[in-house]
């Protein structure tokens, strides 16, 4: 390097130096302006002590389905009661100076309300709580749940979900939002949510095809996009059913999904559930949460099923009838594109971070002061 290089190098030096100390900001701090965290809370079923304050008049047309949806009531009132409002009061812990948003992860309340007005009360009662007690002046983001359109009528329902949740949502992200799907960007990352119970697919196709080049998409849904490993519900996923009747949608929709290299952030099944797949040209990573913090054990994180082997293993043990041809054949499709599986049955809170290409989710089980587990995503 000769004189005159060296003193138009060192200019450029002197000149960068001289902006950085006139914005105050060191290489470090720029370097965190591209981190930030979100709080996620799983299944929630907000409800109170006293199933009438929600559930008046509440009935169902098939008497056992409607004793069972009355346990509910009497496993969430002891659950509100005590332990969630730990939980809760754990999540707000994790809010601090990066954190932009917080998630829930649908199921916000339990549902089986008798008509419009109680069913737009309950929601609007448990938005207020969350938004008080976990994060004030952040934007708080859920997702449609199976039970927050449920009720006498699940129409009824459905619709007053909608007609209140769209303007809530709307003031939370300030953008306009019309219905149960839709999309919001923090910096280069895509959030699409997207409604899986009478999942609109041309709509959610279209939402994920405007995130198509964002850095990072994260899809926010109730429900898994891989079939689970439980007896009885093992067919409830995203476009998915007892009969596998729309498996070329749901195909369509892993192809559109691992083509984007989209991270799903789930709830649903009641457990802390991690998978990462690989197929279909691309790749998808699944973090299932759970906040349904039923019994004491589920405060510790202890793994029921690690590793590809064990993926769709435990809904055959519990139920031998169920291995069938069919059923081994939708989980062994699945298999073998897992890289990474690991399942539990703990509840808890998350905290997912997102710093450059990097994205991690921390859960804290039950109301712990510590990391439990770990899970890198990305």
């Amino acid at each position: 390097m000769d004189r005159r290089d060296f003193f138009k190098y060192s200019a450029t030096g002197i000149v960068g130096l001289s902006l950085l100390g006139r914005l105050g900001e060191t290489s470090a701090e720029a370097c965190k302006r591209d981190r930030y965290s979100v709080v996620i809370l799983g299944d929630t079923h907000y409800d109170a002590p006293d199933p009438e304050l929600y559930h008046a008049g509440y009935t169902d047309p098939n008497p056992a389905r409607e004793a069972n949806h009355r346990k509910e009531f009497v496993r969430n009132g002891q659950m509100w009661s005590g332990r969630s409002r730990n939980l809760v009061k754990r999540a707000a812990c994790l809010v601090d100076d990066d954190t932009r948003y917080v998630f829930q992860m649908g199921d916000l309340i339990q549902g089986d309300t008798a008509d419009a007005a109680t069913h737009k009360r309950f929601l609007d009662d448990a938005m207020n709580l969350f938004k008080t007690e976990v994060a004030p002046d952040l934007p708080f983001v859920t997702v449609a749940g199976n039970h927050d359109l449920r009720g006498n009528d699940d129409a009824v329902a459905t619709k007053a979900y909608i007609e209140y949740m769209a303007p809530r949502m709307s003031k939370e992200l300030g953008q306009e939002i019309i219905g149960p799907n839709f999309l919001f960007r923090s910096g280069p990352d895509a959030f699409v949510v997207i409604n899986f119970t009478k999942p609109d697919v041309p709509a959610i196709e279209a939402l994920l095809e405007q995130a198509r080049g964002s850095r990072h998409v994260f899809v926010v849904v109730h429900s898994p996009v891989f079939p689970y490993d439980d007896a009885k519900y093992f067919w409830w996923f995203l476009l998915g059913n007892r009969k596998d009747s729309k498996a070329d949608a749901r195909r369509r929709m892993r192809k559109l999904l691992a083509s984007l290299n989209a991270i799903v952030l789930c709830g649903h099944t009641h457990t802390t559930e991690f998978l990462d797949w690989r197929g279909d040209g691309g790749r998808i990573t699944q973090m299932t949460m759970s906040s349904v913090w039923r019994t004491d054990e589920q405060a510790t994180y202890t793994e029921l099923a690690s590793g590809a082997k064990e993926y769709g293993t435990l809904l055959f043990k519990e139920n031998p009838d169920l291995e069938t041809e069919a059923n081994r054949a939708l989980f062994d499709e699945y298999r073998a594109g897992i890289r990474q599986y690991s399942m539990s049955e703990a509840a808890g809170s998350y905290k997912l971070t997102v710093d450059g290409s990097r994205v991690w989710v921390d859960f804290y089980a039950g109301d712990s002061a510590r990391v439990s587990k770990r899970f890198r995503l990305r």
